[in-house]
């Protein structure tokens, strides 16, 4: 889910000048930057109420990819070794869910 237009807005402008930040792993700067939840939206939420700013960081599309589903399980791996506990859930695994993760039951009865 996405965050909803104000809050999305804290977290893609910068606040004197109101132009988009660059993406905060390559730095590029996009026309339409993402704006993306570190910890998931529904487990946020479950625990504060409502989105906010701090939940939130600037990302191209490209790095956007790669934190969900390269960088958060790899943190939350090594954070969990080292002993901290009360880790988000949802960094556990990647939380998308892409065409080439699904079974589309294309292969043969037998084959699989």
């Amino acid at each position: 889910m996405a965050f909803n237009p104000d809050v999305k807005r804290k977290i893609v402008r910068d606040r004197k000048t109101d132009k988009h930040l660059p993406c905060v792993m390559c730095g590029a700067t996009y026309p339409l930057p993402d704006a993306v939840h570190i910890i998931d939206e529904k487990e946020w939420k479950a625990k504060l109420g409502c989105d906010r700013q701090a939940n939130g960081i600037p990302l191209c599309p490209n790095c956007h990819r790669i934190f969900d589903e390269v960088l958060r399980p790899y943190l939350y791996r090594a954070l969990h070794q080292f002993g901290t506990s009360g880790l988000p859930m949802s960094w556990t695994k990647n939380n998308k869910l892409t065409v080439t993760e699904q079974n589309l039951g294309l292969e043969e009865e037998g084959t699989a």
